[in-house]
């Protein structure tokens, strides 16, 4: 049975840390602000300096931004649990339920952006509405835009479900693209229309993961079973689940399913021969005897204990095995010769930084080679393991956790000075946030690349200078 304070929850974390002891040097060249606190107080207290507090306890799993960068998933999960338990003992403070949800409030702003932008960037209404939400007064807020793209899908009826064959997608295009940065789904739904494939809007709550990280149970299980009932229906007509943000990739890929192939259901759907429950995402998948029920330890051993425990286990495996990252998407097509490849020149010297959450779906950086496809283009790649910027999603806005999120990007920030381009590239929006506060320079998705190489060839500006190949 776990510990039922969040003070014990937390504090066997650290002792299950400092036993292993091996990430102790395995994150100390990491941008991970978890790790160095937990080893400096169990240094503190072993040297007899201070015991490790209940206060300790609480600012510590607040700062996991579940990164993903830790070797140990259970260690993110359990975190994650002692987050919630402090939550439902101590509450919240009330601006965080400002903060946390983010399509609420770019719904709510969205009625009036122009108002919204007026007193959003208003010298006085600006500073007094950051102190209501508990947002540091030096974090740039991004102008909202005219119409935010729920409203120009629907233009485009893009939120109706078409029942004919060939490539679907039903796009999850992430709250901060819906309603701050519009102009990335836009992109993506004009790349895969290029492409001959027929997009879908399902309706979508957030991901979760901004509640996820503030320890809000409740109305990250929501948007959880909100988006599993639409996304299953979705791919249950012949759609596959594409995101054009890594961070709701990550959720549904990989956060929502973890443990869930240890799960009752599945051995017995497996056992069962229920070819629902796998598909050609079967690769890399855990070899378990379904012989083991009955045996004690095997079933300590394997069990779905994951954040999402509760939610039906079977429909999470099936939304992760149907759900891939845009990038990774347009890659397959380019490897089976399905990519319609008449890009037109763009001339740009560009850095491209592949963030945390694309990096923990094990996809590679599709987005790079998708752009080596472009003529005119000329990319220097950033590491991204060793790199962060530091936003951590809405945390980076909080008041408190605004100067350590500035120290953890400030590596990454160096290097990008160093290179200088002329436009930095990214596929995750948190992180455009963060570049746009930290950086002079123009940051963009590499779909809006594409989309420009797609316009710029039924403009004239054609591959290798050949005019005589139709776009």
């Amino acid at each position: 049975m776990r510990d039922s304070t969040p003070e014990r929850m937390a504090r066997a974390v650290v002792d299950g840390c400092a036993d292993c002891d091996i990430c102790r040097y395995l994150m100390a060249d990491t941008p991970c602000a978890l790790f160095p606190e937990l080893y400096r107080l169990c240094d503190r207290e072993a040297e007899r300096d201070g015991s490790i507090t209940a206060g300790d306890l609480k600012k510590l799993v607040e700062l996991c931004n579940f990164c993903a960068l830790c070797p140990c998933p259970n260690v993110r999960a359990d975190i994650m649990r002692a987050k919630h338990a402090f939550v439902t003992r101590d509450g919240f403070a009330p601006n965080i339920r400002i903060l946390e949800d983010v399509e609420r409030m770019g719904k709510i702003c969205g009625v009036s952006p122009r108002l919204a932008n007026t007193l959003l960037q208003g010298a006085h209404t600006g500073v007094a509405l950051k102190r209501l939400a508990g947002i540091h007064r030096e974090r740039k807020i991004p102008l909202l835009p005219k119409e935010n793209f729920p409203a120009w899908a629907r233009g485009k009826g893009l939120h109706v479900r078409q029942e004919g064959k060939g490539r679907k997608v039903a796009l999850f295009a992430g709250c901060t693209g819906q309603f701050l940065f519009p102009e990335v789904p836009k992109a993506a739904v004009k790349v895969l229309e290029r492409n001959g494939i027929e997009v879908y809007l399902p309706e979508q709550r957030c991901c979760g993961m901004p509640s996820l990280l503030e320890g809000d149970q409740d109305l990250t299980f929501a948007f959880a079973s909100f988006n599993m009932e639409h996304l299953e229906a979705a791919v249950d007509a012949g759609y596959d689940v594409v995101c054009s943000c890594p961070t709701c990739g990550y959720m549904l890929k990989s956060v929502l399913s973890d443990g869930a192939l240890y799960s009752a259901e599945y051995r017995d759907a497996v056992k069962g021969g229920n070819s629902s429950a796998g598909t050609d995402r079967s690769a890399g998948e855990p070899r378990i005897s379904l012989r083991r029920r009955g045996n004690p330890v095997l079933e300590r051993l394997y069990k779905d204990d994951g954040y999402f425990v509760s939610l039906d286990p079977l429909k999470r495996i099936k939304i992760s095995r149907h759900t891939y990252d845009l990038g990774e998407y347009l890659l397959n097509l380019h490897r089976t010769g399905n990519l319609n490849e008449r890009l037109g020149s763009v001339s740009l010297r560009v850095a491209y930084y592949p963030p945390c959450h694309l990096r923990e779906q094990k996809i590679g950086e599709p987005y790079a080679d998708l752009l080596g496809l472009v003529p005119g283009i000329a990319m220097e790649r950033i590491d991204g393991a060793f790199h962060c910027c530091g936003i951590s999603g809405i945390m980076g806005f909080k008041h408190d956790f605004h100067d350590v999120s500035v120290a953890m990007g400030s590596r990454l920030m160096e290097e990008i000075r160093t290179i200088q381009p002329e436009r930095l590239l990214t596929d995750c929006l948190s992180c455009r946030l963060q570049f746009h506060q930290l950086l002079p320079y123009e940051v963009s998705h590499p779909i809006e690349i594409l989309s420009e190489a797609y316009k710029n060839c039924e403009q004239g500006a054609h591959p290798r200078g050949d005019v005589t190949e139709a776009c």
